[in-house]
């Protein structure tokens, strides 16, 4: 079973391969897929009954918003230096969606662009899918 969700808030901490933190964004809006499936969690103080939970199984999509310019120069030093490997990122990140649930992961993003006009902000897009454990919270 899939969904789409929304969000106009949120954040990522966003990790290149063989750097420590490479940047941070606040997400202005962001689109994604989540797929939930039925598992097994029958235990022994079951007594013979058989359990099933659904449970979020992936998070997919793509976000865009603002780098925050916690690291200066903005990662074009990371890029240029070839240490910062974009098919390789990883992060955390946090999405808020339109009904108040956030979700938690850790997630590979890929397709990361950056675009920093001269007099304006520092704007990144990106895809993500969600790797391990997503926690999801109601607020």
């Amino acid at each position: 079973m899939s969904a789409t969700i929304q969000g106009t808030s949120g954040n990522a901490t966003l990790l290149g391969s063989g750097v420590d933190t490479a940047f941070s964004a606040k997400l202005d809006v962001w689109l994604a897929r989540l797929d939930s499936g039925v598992v097994q969690t029958t235990g022994f103080g079951d007594l013979g009954w058989r359990n099933r939970e659904p449970t979020i199984a992936e998070l997919s999509g793509s976000a865009s918003g603002m780098v925050i310019e916690e690291f200066a120069p903005v990662p074009v030093l990371v890029f240029s230096t070839g240490t910062f490997d974009p098919s390789k990122c990883e992060g955390t990140i946090v999405l808020t969606a339109t009904t108040g649930c956030t979700y938690t992961f850790t997630g590979l993003i890929s397709n990361v662009n950056i675009d920093r006009p001269e007099a304006d902000k520092c704007t990144v897009t990106f895809d993500f899918v969600s790797v391990g454990r997503i926690t999801q919270v109601w607020t």
